[in-house]
């Protein structure tokens, strides 16, 4: 059994989920801020839909072009690079340096797997800040994994300038 001492230095882990929006990004940046140290270690996970997934339930006889298809895979790719180096930019700005991951599939189920495979101290996701009505229809990812994961979880509440205008409640 470790120390109370020996657990300081080595830090925790925390899980940070972040996708395309805005809010994520700010949640990075509250936790980095708010709850980490320069002991700590971070995982930055992004889950990406496929995007043949998207095409697949088209009418009969809808049909995309292969090009058309790898022209927004070669979109999503280069977005989710983009995003992963900024976060790492933010993460570095506090000294630290994130492991990155890309899995794709659907977010809920991409992130709980990786608090199962990493098992982190503590699991950081935004929230889109939706109103009732609009998270019952649509669903929450930040929702579903405070009540399918087996860590701590903190949900950050998205900033008024990043909060969305409209809201169903």
């Amino acid at each position: 059994m470790t120390s109370i001492e020996e657990q300081r230095k080595s830090g925790k882990l925390i899980l940070v989920a972040i996708d395309d929006d805005e809010g994520s990004v700010n949640s990075l940046q509250w936790a980095l801020n708010n709850l980490s140290t320069p002991h700590d270690r971070v995982i930055i996970i992004h889950a990406q839909h496929p995007r043949k997934t998207i095409f697949a339930a088209g009418s009969p006889g809808f049909m995309v072009p292969v090009e058309v298809l790898t022209m927004l895979e070669d979109d999503a790719k280069k977005s989710t690079e983009k995003l992963l180096a900024k976060a790492t930019e933010i993460c570095k700005a506090k000294s630290l340096t994130p492991k990155t991951l890309v899995h794709n599939g659907d977010a809920r189920e991409v992130i709980c797997n990786a608090v199962k495979k990493y098992n982190p101290d503590l699991l950081v996701l935004g929230s889109r800040g939706f109103g009732p009505l609009k998270r019952a229809v649509l669903g929450s990812v930040s929702d579903y994994c405070v009540h399918n994961v087996e860590c701590p979880v903190v949900v950050v509440k998205p900033q008024e300038s990043t909060a969305h205008s409209l809201s169903l409640t």
